[in-house]
């Protein structure tokens, strides 16, 4: 795999399917609720092949169920389950954080430094868009788990981004909107990658699950809040409580739970 290739241009389902699964995450298609293809058709300006293949895509992620001779529904999408796939990624990103440690692929380094880099030049720009920071984000959790050389953890994120809301979710900006904001998660991921070069596996895992962990609870907080609902707060759980954070981070946990 080629560390500096870029990723493949989305289709017209893809970006169709993206937008109608931000509108089911924030609340604005209900559950239940029928998504007609003709007034999809005509509100997306294209024609209903497209539609059909983003349905599909949406089907995949579990956002819509397609009932035979009947039609598309939104499909119950609860705080909880977000809050879960949240904690999945955040325990297969930590390992591969180990795992990368330990090896310190000059390759993957190099592709990781490139995109803190890229993250610090964004972070104090006014004109950033959120959405497009938090997708470098994601980019520099992806090279993470390449460079863990761990096949299963690899295909394990990628199954998770592409049959389940993780990629929807963040069709809505959730974080990253202040400069101050962005400025310390560049902060926070450099951290991680000292500790990557260092060979330090536990404070790599340690670093990077407790920015997940904030990410997480910010994202939940913001989601609540559009969507008029309460997540259980035993699954905001904090590997670390006893690090960087103490009193203010249970009181934020306590927040997100509502």
């Amino acid at each position: 795999m080629n560390p500096s290739q870029p990723a493949p241009p989305r289709s017209i389902p893809e970006q169709v399917a993206e937008q109608i699964g931000a509108a089911i995450i924030d609340g604005r298609h209900r559950p239940g609720e029928r998504l007609i293809e003709t007034e999809l058709a005509a509100g997306f300006g294209v024609s209903r092949g497209p539609i059909r293949e983003a349905l599909r895509i949406l089907e995949r992620r579990h956002l819509i169920e397609i009932q035979p001779r009947r039609g598309a529904y939104v499909r119950s999408v609860s705080l909880n389950s977000i809050a879960d796939l949240f904690n999945a990624r955040m325990a297969l990103s930590g390992l591969a954080a180990q795992l990368m440690a330990q090896l310190r692929p000059a390759g993957w380094l190099e592709t990781l430094r490139r995109r803190i880099d890229e993250l610090r030049a964004m972070a104090s720009r006014r004109d950033v868009d959120p959405l497009d920071f938090a997708y470098v984000v994601t980019r520099a959790v992806r090279t993470i788990a390449r460079g863990s050389d761990n096949a299963l953890v690899v295909d394990v994120m990628a199954n998770l981004a592409d049959q389940t809301v993780w990629t929807t979710i963040w069709k809505t900006p959730l974080d990253y909107l202040t400069a101050s904001s962005r400025r310390e998660s560049v902060r926070r991921l450099a951290l991680v990658l000292e500790a990557i070069e260092a060979g330090d596996g536990t404070s790599a895992e340690r670093e990077l699950r407790s920015f997940l962990e904030d990410d997480r609870d910010h994202a939940i907080r913001v989601l609540g809040r559009l969507r008029g609902e309460k997540v259980d707060g035993f699954r905001l759980l904090h590997a670390h409580p006893s690090g960087r954070g103490g009193p203010e981070k249970l009181r934020r946990r306590r927040s997100a739970a509502g």
